[in-house]
């Protein structure tokens, strides 16, 4: 018998729909927060969109995305900006508290 079938994982497991359902996810979040995904893809550095961005990342991390599928994603020239920028923010929502507000409204949506 496969372990896997055992411990409940699903060897058809579709990836390709999870992605579309975590950019989904991100779409609905960055929306919420008045940022558009095409604002989340740019090079802008208006603060509320680059919060967004970040977001973004973090989210799509903790789904269990490489950062070179973020980086490719998000817009990003390579997986060490995502890498850092995932970093950055878990540590800015400690202290930040209109991100954490921000993260909020970014995962209820």
């Amino acid at each position: 018998m496969n372990p896997w079938i055992m411990v409940g994982k699903l060897l058809y497991t579709d990836t390709q729909y999870e992605g579309s359902v975590a950019i989904d996810q991100c779409i609905r979040g960055v929306k919420r927060l008045g940022v558009t995904w095409k604002q989340v893809q740019s090079t802008s550095r208006v603060r509320r969109i680059v919060d967004a961005r970040r977001l973004c990342c973090l989210h799509l991390r903790s789904k269990g995305w490489t950062y070179n599928r973020i980086a490719s994603t998000v817009g990003y020239t390579n997986h060490a900006t995502a890498l850092y920028q995932v970093r950055i923010t878990q540590e800015l929502i400690e202290f930040d508290k209109e991100l954490k507000n921000m993260q909020l409204k970014f995962i209820q949506a």
